[in-house]
């Protein structure tokens, strides 16, 4: 039985069309994805389907009786509790407590010479039992307290006013609600938002076990994965469903938009062999050949008819963001290391060595202190106990969660011209395309630019500075999709380490040789990418709640523990043995680019013109001292592979 079903759907608001011709069925309990780049319509679909916006044309379809339940934008009673606002989604079964309470009160004050009223009283003492069973009356206490755990709030917190809550915890709250309502379909818009990984996991569990059906959109694509059954992906403004968790969705997405892009190619071949035969009949002029290519012309507008409508792609570029060199391999180095705000102590003793080309991830539950470390690492601070010591030549490019951009009218070209004045105008456009800013975006204002744009942006920006370390603390936050994917291909081909905190699951796995785990003020290191991790986790029984809130883990066997050291030793084999192949990769691609510059200084054109000479001369510069760098780390690789080897 269809949940719901949109039957030409159409919106617009007065020039500017958002959905057309929509058409769609979902069935009842589908757990359904909603994809679709920034700005497509995602949230205006929600205000549709919700009554909020009235549709220009088609309808929407559904069960008579069928409750819709959304996020509350705006939570209104401050006055009350967070215990107290979740409760007052339950008040028909507060009102058959008041209710049962008063039937017991007569019972116990009637004339029991009375039988008939006595009668009467247990009957309806019976009735509103009953009913008080059957809504869930026994367990939805415990279903809000559970709730409230598991999004990450504390027993403490139940009783705080909603006025003392931040902005993300008010975000919880409402999500909080949703989840509890008894609405028959729940349309949920970016549900992960404040969320650490043992709350997603949580609500991974939650929202895979809920018989109701829901449509959520979200940018975290391992969420995605781990509790949908369906994807709509919002494009040129149609709806379509697919079968399948967001990693299905994309591969046939991607063989749909492959088989498009080859049709497209085939038929502007022949638009464009026709053309040529009516050019050629019209310069012939004559009488027969004007009325061929009349014809010629009938059969190219038939042809145009055929071309498919295909959503802007983001160009394939690799931007090469180079790091600057470092005089050893050992970039950072964190000793005995101790922090505590007052009495409340983050961690201590911890010791962390980064390498150069490491690719770390740094868990830990909200509030263990993660931030903190990399504002120790900045020195932007001192810490209580300890010492943290930079390799020589150590260049930090520092992406903070709060970053802002600062405020300016300048075009984003004009804005990171005036940072990198060396760079050529093809250089800074290059590398705003491989983030997703192609030329009617380059002309905008910066004090224009969405949250996701800035974000994007202020990465670039970081990147072009060549570090050799870079420090990422959520990076992919207000970043879509796209942008996410951008910034791995980017992150992906950067020959410097990254130390970085995320919670995006997908992003790590991605990029990850080594996690570290901020746990019971201490660190716990995970050589692989999130994957690895959450194997080794549970091959040791540890729940997330364990690692993330900072409990102990439970004890493992001597064998177990052997058995993990095996595997540790056999991923640290595995990830240099990738390093060195990206290593020799890199090493091609910087001699062949020499070859290439080289040839281009030796041929008559360049020889004669000193300021092009020159340009080209400092290029093939810049590309041998690359070239040195890689070199230096193929060696320093291939060495530690040896002695992995032999340590197996």
């Amino acid at each position: 039985m269809a949940i719901l079903a949109l039957n030409k759907l159409s919106l617009a608001f007065l020039e500017k069309v958002v959905l057309e011709d929509c058409s769609l069925s979902l069935e009842a309990k589908t757990k359904c994805g909603l994809v679709g780049v920034n700005g497509a319509g995602k949230t205006s679909l929600f205000r549709l389907l919700t009554g909020e916006l009235t549709p220009t044309g088609g309808e929407i379809i559904t069960p008579k009786g069928l409750k819709i339940g959304i996020m509350e934008q705006e939570l209104k009673n401050h006055h009350n509790t967070m215990q107290q606002e979740l409760l007052s989604l339950f008040a028909p079964l507060q009102d058959l407590e008041r209710r049962q309470e008063e039937v017991n009160h007569r019972l116990q004050a009637a004339d029991f010479a009375d039988e008939a009223e006595q009668h009467r009283l247990l009957n309806e003492q019976f009735n509103l039992h009953e009913a008080y069973i059957a809504q869930g009356g026994l367990t939805y206490q415990s279903r809000i307290k559970s709730t409230l755990l598991g999004l990450g709030f504390t027993p403490q917190d139940f009783d705080r006013p909603l006025s003392q809550l931040s902005g993300g915890q008010r975000s919880k709250l409402a999500l909080a609600k949703l989840l509890l309502s008894d609405a028959d379909l729940l349309l949920l818009d970016e549900p992960t938002n404040h969320l650490d990984i043992t709350s997603l996991e949580w609500l991974e569990d939650f929202l895979h076990n809920l018989p109701t059906a829901f449509i959520v959109i979200s940018h975290d694509r391992f969420f995605l994965d781990r509790v949908t059954d369906h994807t709509i992906h919002l494009q040129n403004h149609r709806l379509k469903l697919y079968k399948g968790n967001f990693s299905a969705y994309k591969q046939q997405y991607t063989a749909e938009l492959e088989s498009t892009l080859r049709h497209n190619a085939n038929v502007q071949h022949e638009i464009s062999r026709v053309e040529s035969i009516i050019k050629q009949q019209k310069q012939w002029n004559r009488e027969k050949n004007l009325v061929t290519a009349h014809s010629k012309e009938k059969q190219v507008q038939r042809l145009q008819s055929q071309l498919q409508a295909v959503e802007l792609q983001p160009t394939e570029l690799i931007f090469n963001f180079a790091s600057a060199p470092a005089a050893g391999n050992d970039l950072l180095t964190l000793t005995e290391l101790g922090h505590a705000f007052g009495e409340h102590e983050l961690f201590r003793n911890l010791n962390f060595q980064l390498h150069r080309g490491d690719k770390v991830f740094l868990l830990g539950a909200n509030g263990a202190g993660k931030t903190t470390i990399f504002r120790l690492i900045m020195q932007q601070f001192a810490p209580n106990s300890g010492s943290i010591t930079h390799g020589a030549g150590l260049k930090i490019g520092y992406f903070d969660q709060v970053q802002k951009l600062e405020y300016t009218n300048e075009t984003l070209l004009e804005y990171l011209r005036n940072i990198y004045p060396k760079m050529t105008e093809t250089q800074l456009r290059s590398a705003l395309a491989a983030f997703l800013f192609y030329s009617e975006d380059i002309e905008k204002p910066c004090s224009v630019l969405s949250g996701g744009e800035k974000a994007r942006l202020g990465l670039l920006k970081i990147l072009l500075s060549q570090p050799n370390l870079l420090l990422l603390d959520e990076p992919t936050n207000h970043l879509d999709i796209a942008g996410r994917e951008a910034l791995e291909a980017a992150l992906a081909n950067f020959d410097g380490a990254i130390l970085a905190i995320s919670h995006d699951r997908y992003f790590i796995n991605a990029l990850a040789e080594k996690i570290i785990v901020l746990e019971n003020a201490g660190l716990t290191e995970f050589c692989g990418n999130y994957a690895y991790y959450l194997e080794k986790r549970q091959q040791l029984n540890l729940p997330a709640a364990a690692i993330e809130n900072n409990r102990p883990p439970k004890a493992a066997s001597d064998n177990k523990l052997a058995y993990q050291a095996q595997k540790e030793q056999a991923a640290n084999l595995r990830r240099l043995q990738t390093r060195l192949q990206k290593l020799e990769d890199a090493i091609n691609k910087h001699e062949a680019k020499i070859a290439e510059l080289e040839e281009l200084l030796a041929s008559p054109e360049v020889a004669t013109d000193y300021q092009q000479a020159a340009a080209i001369d400092q290029q093939a510069a810049a590309e041998r001292e690359l070239l040195n760098d890689a070199m230096q780390a193929w060696e320093d690789t291939a060495i530690a592979i040896e002695e992995a080897e032999s340590a197996n």
